[in-house]
């Protein structure tokens, strides 16, 4: 069984290695946390697309397009990671090829963003496309070495305590995003953005020098271990497909799940352009986000330990529901909550932190226990590409609201919501079949 695997993997290593292993994977996820809250996808991109063009589809396109990037080339990355006997050298080549992109993407936005606004979004869109379309050839091995580095058990303390620590440091980054975005700082636009991504670019830098302290467990498969190529990879993923129920079944709730993503873009927009909340604010925003993702850290730290992912899965589904359900709420709470528009939009605010914080863990935390390690690669990376379809989710809300109405793509988030959390109560509990 998987677990019997991983088991045997982690212990065969020492209490020290363990521990510092424990230790670099942790304060690692807790840098990448804090870098990626300066670049927000559902606040600070949102509202800097916002400065450069005046389109909803635009700014949907260019989200999705961004979501899209890190899952799209896994199964490729997989193909050929599941080939290694070793992961971390070619996860750190990965690691410092793209860590240091933003700073390039500062420096353009500062020195074009006011006189080339245009050039700026297509430069930025782009940027950040190859930056996690090269982090997606880092995030392939490094679950397959946290599996074999860390038990299976401890994974949820670990995962839940560097979201903590990554969500402290996080609140202080969204009150700085306030500051950089308001009528106070000493920066204007395009200096304030650009100066956001360099410190992103920075941080990111940071988690990856704690990456290179892993070290990996020694190789435990074969060497008459099947270990396919791209090709057969490829021809081979329709029968696993038909003949894995189960996995099959876990891709429907995973896409399904990612299409809640059709709003995400637009929290912002429609509290700045049809609340009249200041985009200054949107710093607050940031920090409920975060607020909420360093709680659904310690819920993930129990509920994954305790239950398991498909518990895991099933409550982080149930959360989606909740900021497209206050949302469209909002009209006749605010008829009674006079001036309480940006009160209330930190609550929805907090609520995508819980479920944004735990939405890709319990799906990674199913696979590394049901399959078996040799194939752990090969299964991340098919669920990754295949929910690359939730990057058509964000343009299709951008077409939503510009057809329709903001109101309108809440209620679609919703139904996703909903639909997805049906098709998860079949799952198997790989805790009840460990």
């Amino acid at each position: 069984m998987a677990q019997d695997t991983e088991h045997s993997t982690s212990s065969a290593m020492s209490p020290a290695d363990q521990a510092r292993n424990a230790w670099a994977f942790t304060t690692d996820m807790a840098l990448f946390q804090i870098a990626v809250t300066f670049i927000s996808s559902t606040a600070v991109l949102p509202s800097f697309f916002a400065t450069l063009v005046d389109s909803e589809v635009a700014i949907g396109v260019a989200t999705g397009i961004i979501s899209g990037a890190w899952l799209l080339p896994q199964l490729l990355v997989a193909s050929f990671v599941s080939r290694l006997s070793y992961k971390k050298p070619f996860m750190m080549r990965g690691v410092w090829m793209s860590r240091p992109l933003f700073f390039l993407m500062a420096a353009v936005v500062w020195l074009l963003g006011e006189s080339a606004p245009v050039f700026v979004f297509v430069f930025c869109v782009a940027s950040i496309f190859v930056f996690f379309a090269l982090d997606a050839t880092v995030s392939v091995p490094w679950f397959d070495l946290m599996a074999r580095a860390l038990p299976d058990r401890r994974r949820g303390r670990i995962q839940g305590t560097a979201q903590v620590l990554g969500g402290i440091g996080a609140m202080g980054v969204g009150w700085l995003v306030r500051y950089m975005l308001s009528d106070a700082s000493r920066w204007d636009f395009p200096a304030n953005y650009a100066l956001l991504f360099a410190a992103s670019s920075a941080v990111f830098m940071a988690s990856g020098l704690f990456l290179s302290l892993i070290r990996e467990p020694e190789a435990q498969s074969s060497q008459d271990e099947e270990k396919p190529g791209m090709r057969q990879v490829l021809t081979s993923l329709p029968q696993i497909l038909l003949e894995d129920r189960p996995f099959m079944n876990m891709i429907v709730v995973r896409i399904l799940s990612g299409f809640v993503s059709v709003a995400s873009a637009f929290y912002v927009l429609y509290a700045t352009k049809e609340l009249g909340i200041l985009v200054q604010d949107t710093g607050f925003f940031v920090s409920a986000q975060v607020a909420g993702t360093v709680t659904s850290g310690l819920l993930m730290g129990l509920i994954q330990d305790r239950w398991g992912p498909l518990v895991h899965m099933r409550t982080t589904i149930f959360l989606s529901a909740l900021p497209p359900v206050l949302t469209l709420l909002a009209p006749t709470l605010l008829a009674v909550w006079t001036g309480g528009e940006l009160y209330l939009f930190l609550v929805v605010y907090f609520l995508l932190g819980l479920y944004m914080g735990n939405i890709g863990w319990p799906f990674f935390n199913w696979i590394l226990e049901y399959v078996e390690g040799g194939r752990r690669p090969l299964y991340i990376g098919t669920i990754n590409t295949l929910a690359a379809l939730g990057m058509l989710a964000p343009s299709a809300g951008g077409w939503i609201v510009k057809t329709f109405s903001y109101p309108a793509v809440f209620a679609v988030a919703l139904f996703f919501s909903l639909v997805s959390f049906l098709f998860s109560l079949p799952l198997p509990d790989t805790r009840m079949s460990a």
